[in-house]
């Protein structure tokens, strides 16, 4: 890897891990299965508590706080897509299950969109 793509890595790993250890270290300590587990019960903790808040996330900045704590920042990264790519499918589901109709959830969605908010 060149230093060029090695620094804007590590850049972008930190800007998303707020916890005061280098990436690399950070990665190295994943390797114990007890952090691996602390990384995820402190993600299966954030995303039920933006689940219950409706995707509130000033509502769950202590949980999220912990998360981006516990984790690496390229597995934030990763397990954000997988959450991300998980309630799409899921919307995708409902609305073939609604025979067509698009869900209120969506609707308020859009309209949000549209008014730029």
């Amino acid at each position: 890897m060149s230093d060029e793509v090695a620094t804007v890595t590590e850049s972008a790993a930190a800007t998303e891990t707020p916890a005061t250890e280098s990436a690399p270290a950070k990665h190295a300590d994943m390797a114990k299965t007890s952090k691996r587990k602390q990384c995820w019960e402190k993600r299966d903790t954030y995303f039920a508590c933006l689940d219950k808040n409706d995707n509130n996330q000033e509502a769950c900045a202590p949980e999220k706080e912990g998360y981006y704590t516990a984790c690496p920042g390229s597995w934030v990264k990763h397990f954000n897509k997988l959450r991300i790519q998980a309630q799409y499918s899921s919307g995708i589901d409902q609305f073939r299950r609604s025979g067509g109709k698009v869900p209120e959830s969506a609707v308020k969605d859009e309209v949000l969109l549209k008014r730029g908010a």
